[in-house]
């Protein structure tokens, strides 16, 4: 492809993120932060792998601050599942900088592992609270709207 095919798709890319982030219900937009880390994890350790060390360190700095988004919004009030969450998201945070330090492939796949179950925990949140909130059709058993 050619250089400006690339910025048209990137281009398109980030308009159907942005998009896909002001339409999101808070909850969706926990899901896309998780995203982000994910893919940031992931691309740090092919940098890794590439030798490219300060890209490595970027998608590293953007993980460990997506995380840290997540961990400033944890409501402590909540009791020990939010307990337990910060004390998961400050391991992860450890991690990544002991990732980076040491330039350990193995760490960034075990945080991309967590980072993957979590996201898949809070997608399931997402689609029962689509449940919920979608009318009953013509027919359909009442017992789900409660």
């Amino acid at each position: 492809m050619n250089m400006l095919t690339d910025r048209g798709i990137e281009a398109y890319r980030l308009n159907q993120l942005e998009l896909s982030i002001h339409s999101a219900q808070p909850v969706e937009l926990i899901v896309l932060l998780y995203d982000g880390a994910i893919e940031s994890v992931r691309r740090a350790g092919l940098l890794l792998k590439a030798g490219d060390v300060p890209g490595k360190a970027r998608e590293i700095t953007r993980a460990t601050n997506i995380i840290s988004e997540l961990h400033a919004v944890i409501d402590l009030s909540q009791g020990e599942v939010a307990a337990n969450l910060a004390a998961l998201y400050d391991y992860m945070r450890g991690q990544l900088l002991q990732a980076n330090l040491h330039n350990s492939g193995g760490k960034l796949d075990e945080i991309a592992a967590l980072l993957a179950t979590l996201r898949e925990a809070w997608a399931e949140l997402v689609e029962r609270s689509r449940e919920k909130s979608r009318p009953l059709s013509p027919g359909e058993p009442a017992a789900r709207a409660g």
